[in-house]
């Protein structure tokens, strides 16, 4: 199980198996507690086109008891700045591809740069942090106590059809709800040890995000 790809990063030519994914998601959850002195019920926003790594800054926001909020990576920065204000956003997690964008949609709500984390390559200028820098801290930090029903795992938003994009909000709960849905109808058809799937909708979209890779049966790397 710890062994078996789970990611396969066609650009990047990088797999990701399960544990380094579950060992990457704590050592972000731990980074965030102990660097970012991150609260329980923070959100954290991604602002990033599809990536491998967003597992990760998923599965770690979790582990230190923050809430994942999904964002347009095409989103002017009056959009952006807009959603990062409506969510409350205590940190924004982009590529270097919207950074100029992100960087100044976080001046105009008062996110400071410093709460600025990239995926994928690091930035050339060494004006942002990777989200590898997160990594190396130390052990004493605990997982935050998560309570499922109460908890939200996402905040999502509405496309904004009728008015501005409205935020969504998911628990826990929710979300193991889903993969249990979405496990039910591939049950005999589908397993994650042997099939595969390509992602070609934006993860930030309702039905290109990770709801899909439960399909598999595969274990969420931090149960409650």
């Amino acid at each position: 199980m710890d062994l078996a790809v789970i990611f396969v990063d066609i650009a990047a030519g990088k797999d990701h198996t399960f544990r380094e994914l579950r060992d990457t998601s704590e050592q972000i959850g731990r980074g965030l507690r102990y660097q970012w002195g991150w609260q329980k019920g923070d959100v954290m926003a991604l602002f990033v086109p599809n990536s491998a790594d967003i597992g990760a800054i998923t599965f770690g926001t979790h582990w230190a008891g923050g809430i994942v909020c999904p964002v347009n990576n095409l989103f002017t920065v009056t959009e952006l700045a807009s959603q990062l204000k409506s969510s409350g956003a205590k940190g924004l997690t982009t590529h270097l591809a919207g950074l100029e964008v992100a960087g100044e949609a976080a001046s105009i709500v008062g996110l400071p740069l410093d709460r600025i984390i990239l995926i994928g390559d690091p930035d050339p200028k060494g004006k942002m942090k990777h989200f590898s820098s997160l990594g190396n801290t130390s052990n004493f930090v605990e997982k935050a106590p998560i309570h499922p029903k109460e908890d939200l795992a996402f905040l999502v938003y509405s496309s904004g059809t009728t008015g501005l994009p409205k935020g969504v909000m998911l628990s826990h709960e929710n979300i193991v709800a889903n993969i249990l849905q979405n496990s039910i109808p591939d049950a005999d058809m589908t397993n994650w040890r042997n099939d595969r799937m390509i992602e070609f909708l934006p993860m930030y979209h309702i039905y290109g995000g990770f709801d899909e890779q439960p399909r598999w049966a595969l274990p969420l790397p931090f149960e409650n």
